[in-house]
């Protein structure tokens, strides 16, 4: 048994990691090559991990139908990072306290994003219940004492997520930062990084199994052709496998997708 296999079960997604998990020289693995990774390469792959991460947490807590939504100001409202995290808070706070008079629990991920104008907007995904579009409008005006405005999307059923999480994880346009007329401080971009999420979020396993290798290394050669779950199809694009260029050793990543997908109501 060389390889470990890492599955990521949610309702609609099961993601597969494999790779290898013997050391250098086990039967059935050939060690290619590696290479020292470059600083830039390094951010890549770090990035990558966190689109991942995301990822799995989206797909694991949201459905299709939940809210894509961006809080905002009214146009020449400037607003520093830090007056934005306290009108986000007293907004998710009020929205929290409506979601628990209708028996429903607030979930969210939100992260703080920059304008091309200089402008901060909030970016969010919170899960649907009836009447939820009212009630989120209604919390962001008191929040912002009415100088507040909200663009609506809801969550669609392609891409598995990947998609939202990439925009989520976007690095901040900064360059024009320079010529923009607000307070933006150096110990603020780590502010505008990070993406937040409530607590009641659940958060992505593995279930670990081990692979045996005769049949990844037919796979990864062509020779077998993966087989998805019942009542699943296998998304052609998510399929990723190879060599690890700087551990030298071979991987195979895909995600299967549930044909008739759940929504939040069953």
């Amino acid at each position: 048994m060389a390889y470990k296999e890492d599955l990521f079960i949610s309702s609609n997604y099961i993601e597969h990691e494999i790779n290898f998990k013997g050391n250098y020289g086990a039967k059935g693995e050939k060690r290619e090559k590696r290479e020292k990774p470059t600083p830039l390469q390094i951010e890549k792959q770090n990035q990558w991990n966190r689109i991942k991460r995301l990822r799995r947490t989206l797909q694991l807590n949201f459905y299709p139908g939940d809210y894509w939504i961006t809080v905002k100001y009214k146009a020449g409202t400037r607003k520093e990072i830090q007056a934005v995290k306290t009108d986000v808070k007293k907004f998710l706070d009020g929205l929290r306290k409506k979601y628990k008079a209708r028996g429903q629990p607030l979930m969210f991920v939100y992260r703080i994003e920059i304008g091309k104008r200089g402008g901060l907007h909030c970016h969010m995904v919170i899960n649907r219940i009836p009447d939820g579009d009212l009630l989120i409008r209604d919390s962001w005006k008191v929040a912002t004492n009415d100088a507040g405005a909200i663009d609506y999307q809801t969550i669609d059923d392609s891409g598995g997520f990947n998609g939202l999480a990439e925009y989520i994880c976007k690095k901040p346009d900064v360059e024009h930062l320079g010529q923009i007329e607000f307070t933006f401080r150096e110990e603020d971009r780590k502010k505008i990084l990070a993406i937040s999420t409530s607590r009641n979020l659940k958060r992505p396993e593995p279930i670990r199994k081990k692979y045996n290798h005769w049949t990844l290394r037919r796979i990864l050669t062509g020779e077998s052709d993966i087989k998805p779950t019942e009542g699943f199809y296998i998304d052609q694009d998510s399929i990723r496998k190879g060599v690890n260029r700087f551990t030298g050793l071979s991987y195979l990543y895909y995600t299967e997708v549930r044909i008739k997908q759940r929504s939040r109501d069953g």
